[in-house]
């Protein structure tokens, strides 16, 4: 499927039979038993200890960031900032070297863009090529692994099998590597952390509040995840005849459920198109989606994006658009809200 009518899914095919790998589905986008196997290999690698093991880094990791561009009194925030810090978190527990970030984030995007559906041909066959170059990127890098070990994800992704004991081809290998984890693993939390960001520079009553009550800022990551949602839907099958809203569907049809709207429900968000952070229960939203197909990596997102707030807050002020009456904008995708650029004004906090 693809909104796009310049779609080219055969040749898309053939650059990934002829060069590559073929992609498998993703764990957010495949069922059982498949899903099974392939959650319950990700669950291993993202524990609440290993996330609560990392804080130190990404809080170091966020100041480092700041000082780079503190002293200039702006910057585009999303390159200097909210790309590089999930990247660098992801691209070291992967155990690769983040002098690639660059290259990472060229390949995170191809995937990305080739999942949001509206792309050109051209651009599609250029992703398919950058996926291919990914692809055998990280087929060199397992093998590696499985003669050096190291203290990394890879070298645990190398050596693992599937709770029956089957072998995880290739294929499914380097989706869980490229999709699961290299894309899935940043590009998400990028969106949040730009679009919060946004918000503060739009709203100065709202950054004097968190800087006055920095307790509150956990209920704004949750309004920000609520409100700009970074993940706007996805498709899912019906698998038996139901009525929804009046409209009967029966098995086999798709939907395209669409988070971003449910989160801006007023029937269960009053005044949705607002952040309150005194707003009851502000996680029961859906940006991490919900049941077996809730985000595994939620609590690494949140844990990033709250601290990324918290240093943000501390140590900027007076934190505006540059360019107020511009348009920002946004990669252009079905599924995802992710800024291309955010150019900001600040002072450094004394």
């Amino acid at each position: 499927m693809n909104l796009n009518p310049e779609a080219a899914p055969e040749e898309v095919s053939a650059i990934y039979r002829d060069h590559g790998w073929m992609p498998a589905a993703s764990c957010s986008t495949s069922d059982p038993p498949r899903h099974t196997q392939v959650r319950a290999l990700l669950s291993k690698l993202f524990t609440t200890a290993k996330v609560r093991s990392m804080v130190p880094h990404i809080r170091e990791t966020a100041h480092h960031l700041v000082d780079g561009f503190m002293t200039g009194g702006e910057c585009e925030f999303v390159n200097s900032f909210s790309h590089p810090l999930p990247m660098i978190i992801i691209a070291e527990q992967i155990g690769v070297s983040t002098r690639d970030l660059d290259t990472f984030k060229e390949w995170s995007d191809a995937i990305v863009e080739m999942f949001g559906m509206m792309i050109s041909r051209q651009r599609q066959l250029e992703c398919a090529r950058l996926i291919v170059d990914m692809q055998h990127f990280f087929k060199q890098q397992i093998d590696l692994r499985r003669e050096h070990p190291q203290d990394d994800l890879l070298t645990i992704l190398a050596d693992s099998r599937y709770e029956n004991g089957q072998e995880i081809p290739m294929n499914e290998l380097l989706t869980i590597v490229t999709v699961d984890l290299l894309a899935s693993g940043n590009e998400t939390t990028t969106a949040g952390i730009s679009s919060g960001t946004m918000l503060l520079a739009e709203q100065p009553q709202l950054l004097a509040t968190l800087k006055a009550e920095p307790e509150l800022i956990p209920v704004f990551v949750e309004e920000v995840l609520r409100l700009e949602s970074p993940a706007q839907g996805m498709f899912r099958e019906v698998v038996k005849e139901t009525t929804l809203g009046g409209t009967f569907f029966k098995p086999g049809d798709i939907l395209s459920l669409r988070f971003g709207a449910a989160n801006r429900d007023e029937a269960e968000f009053p005044d949705a198109d607002q952040v309150n952070l005194q707003r009851e229960k502000p996680g029961k939203h859906l940006a991490f989606g919900v049941g077996r197909h809730h985000c595994i990596g939620a609590p690494l997102a949140r844990q990033e994006m709250l601290i990324s707030f918290q240093v943000l807050i501390q140590r900027l002020e007076d934190i505006r658009l540059k360019y107020p009456a511009k348009a920002h904008p946004y990669t252009p995708s079905f599924f995802g809200r992710n800024l291309q650029a955010l150019d900001i004004e600040f002072k450094a906090a004394r």
